[in-house]
């Protein structure tokens, strides 16, 4: 795949205003913050790691996370995506001796499951209808807990060793890796080094700098539409997603 390196875009935004080398600092500030900006609303940098779970059922948030993008378990060559949930406890479950513990399991599929002697049961043991008020459980289920930098897992996956996490990156270089991005992000980074330089210039008149900013917004929206096309296929698949066939009689 094409990438272009931040130090190339920041030697072309210096041609662009014909600004010397001297003004390399000031625009490489301004190339890694819109690395991370663009790379927050349109993430070119997807990490995926396997994460084992620990004794609390819950795993810890990479250094570099910044927003999840899926969460499930492996199962082969896919990923069994699991469910957010907001209504776990975010409090640390300790026992009498301050250790932290694992929540139990308290949901339970009480009248789910009948045996012969249950009212909504005939003699061969077939369910018969009249059962009301039940709603879904959503088992397989996480919450990210930012401030303990951990997602905590329903107690139900307890089975489950390893998660699979695809989340978003901070985008920025390690160790002596120049920082790259994809061809299609090129020109809106330059955009926007050029609207901040611009910005900060009081020289520049004030029609100017709104111009600047209008450039990198159209740039923006130039790449989000290269970057993420909509087809046919795509809404027919959004319009049929978790739509089964049901028994015909």
């Amino acid at each position: 795949m094409r990438v272009y390196k931040l130090d190339e875009i920041i030697r072309s935004a210096l041609l662009t205003t014909q600004k010397p080398i001297h003004y390399y600092m000031q625009y490489l500030h301004y190339g890694l913050k819109a690395v991370r900006e663009i790379g927050y609303d349109s993430p070119y940098t997807i990490r995926s790691i396997k994460v084992a779970v620990n004794q609390n059922n819950e795993i810890s948030l990479p250094r570099d996370y910044v927003d999840y993008v899926r969460v499930g378990w492996s199962n082969g060559q896919y990923v069994k995506k699991l469910i957010e949930k907001d209504s776990f406890n975010r409090l640390v479950n300790r026992d009498s001796n301050g250790t932290q513990i694992p929540y139990p399991d308290v949901e339970t599929d009480q009248g789910l499951i009948h045996d012969n002697n249950d009212s909504h049961s005939n003699d061969k043991s077939e369910h018969i209808g009249r059962h009301y008020g039940h709603k879904p459980g959503y088992k397989n289920s996480f919450m990210v807990i930012p401030e303990r930098g951990v997602i905590m897992l329903d107690p139900s996956l307890h089975l489950v060793k390893y998660i699979v996490l695809d989340y978003i990156a901070t985008n920025l270089a390690y160790k002596d890796q120049p920082t790259s991005v994809p061809a299609y992000a090129a020109e809106p980074i330059e955009r926007y080094i050029l609207w901040r330089v611009t910005e900060q210039d009081r020289t520049v008149p004030m029609n100017s700098k709104l111009m600047a900013k209008e450039e990198w917004i159209q740039a923006h929206k130039r790449y989000r539409s290269r970057n993420y096309q909509l087809s046919m296929d795509d809404v027919l698949k959004s319009l049929r997603s978790h739509t089964y066939a049901a028994v015909k009689s």
